[in-house]
């Protein structure tokens, strides 16, 4: 048995730890930058003002970037380097999903790079598991997840949209990953069903793919697996119970074992047709894009590799069709189809009323491989979506 494994991120979670914050960061400084979006719930609110307090008294100043909006483009990241450099700070801490998350990322990465143009930084991190300079460093980034999701907090990896071309472009270099993160789920009581819906279908596609990849190893595969298991049987149930504390920390939990297994495995061919598709679309939720072309990818993955996917679907015994003439990539389908609208969430890209120019563009941009999906089976799971 060979392989590599990494975890940097220092981990602190729990409920109540967002109220440690300025215990763990004091060691980065005494000036942080805040990156946020606008708040407008009020309860959230104050559980960000108590954090604050936090910092304060352990003597660290704070600026407030909250400009970040879903899929944030390369325009708000130059607004909060702005805010960065203008105030000096020491470290920077990201308060919010996941594109708050890869926001802060991408401003501490060129807070302190200054000659790196947009072009240049897309050029060189452009591979997850292939540092061009080592020596690149940015400033230190701690990650307090609102959702559970994305991942972003445990990761290498920041999804910025390029204004000028309106695509969505991840970056991947290790110096983006989080020093710490604080994973408090009381944070998540206040996300609404539907963000919480999606966030936690894209947890899961974490796991499904970095568990079908071939990067995987024995050890990313047990964290897979377990990540799988919790999101299938509690995101269900929390949708119709959100107050749950207890549910939204089994969320938490499975999204920080996601995101570690993706950062070490990888993801598969749903996450950039997605990113495609989200170019034209920065609106839409990223977890209700891949939901659209869920139910084709794993029609095609399990002709790639039976023995997983009929684990993966012992996970899934509930949602499987009845019956026993169904071949396995059809169970495969109408597994995905009917766990997916379970969640509340579309199966199929039929509601988007892609039109023909926009479907060709984005198979046109499908020109490239992935590990178990090469460039002519992505458009062909892209068009079946359809």
């Amino acid at each position: 048995m060979e392989f590599s494994f990494f975890s940097p991120v220092k981990v602190h979670f729990g409920s109540g730890e967002r109220l440690n914050v300025g215990l763990y960061t004091k060691q980065y400084g005494h000036h942080c930058l805040i990156v946020r979006t606008p708040m407008k719930d009020q309860k959230r609110e104050q559980l960000f003002n108590d954090m604050t307090q936090n910092l304060v008294q352990n003597g660290i100043a704070f600026s407030i970037f909250d400009q970040v909006i879903p899929n944030p483009t390369t325009e708000i990241v130059d607004k909060g380097v702005k805010i960065a450099n203008e105030n000096n700070v020491d470290f920077v801490i990201a308060f919010g999903g996941g594109s708050t998350i890869d926001a802060a990322k991408a401003i501490a990465l060129l807070a302190i790079n200054p000659e790196l143009s947009w072009d240049e930084s897309f050029a060189e991190f452009s591979n997850p598991f292939k540092d061009t300079d080592q020596t690149r460093r940015a400033l230190p980034i701690v990650a307090i997840p609102t959702t559970s999701g994305t991942g972003s907090h445990i990761t290498q990896a920041a999804v910025i949209t390029d204004s000028a071309k309106s695509e969505k472009v991840t970056l991947f270099q290790s110096c983006l990953i989080p020093k710490q993160a604080i994973v408090d789920p009381q944070l998540m009581i206040t996300v609404p069903t539907k963000v919480t819906a999606a966030t936690g279908f894209d947890a899961l596609c974490h796991s499904i793919e970095s568990y079908l990849n071939p990067r995987a190893s024995a050890l990313t595969e047990l964290l897979s697996l377990e990540a799988i298991k919790i999101i299938v049987k509690s995101l269900p149930e929390l949708l119709n119970d959100p107050l749950n504390l207890s549910l939204r920390e089994h969320m938490a939990y499975a999204d920080t074992l996601a995101g570690i297994c993706l950062s070490n495995a990888g993801a598969e061919a749903p996450h950039p047709i997605a990113e495609i598709i989200n170019g034209y679309y920065p609106a839409l939720a990223h977890g209700e894009t891949l939901a659209y072309i869920y139910p084709r990818f794993m029609e095609h993955a399990s002709e790639q590799n039976e023995v997983k996917i009929k684990d993966l679907l012992a996970i899934f015994e509930n949602y499987k069709p009845e019956g026993h003439s169904h071949t396995l990539s059809e169970i495969t389908f109408a597994t995905f189809t009917l766990f997916i609208q379970k969640l509340g969430l579309s199966s199929t890209l039929e509601g988007l009323a892609l039109d023909d120019r926009m479907a060709k563009e984005i198979m046109s941009k499908l020109s490239f491989n992935m590990p178990i999906t090469n460039a002519n089976q992505m458009k062909e799971i892209f068009s079946k979506s359809m």
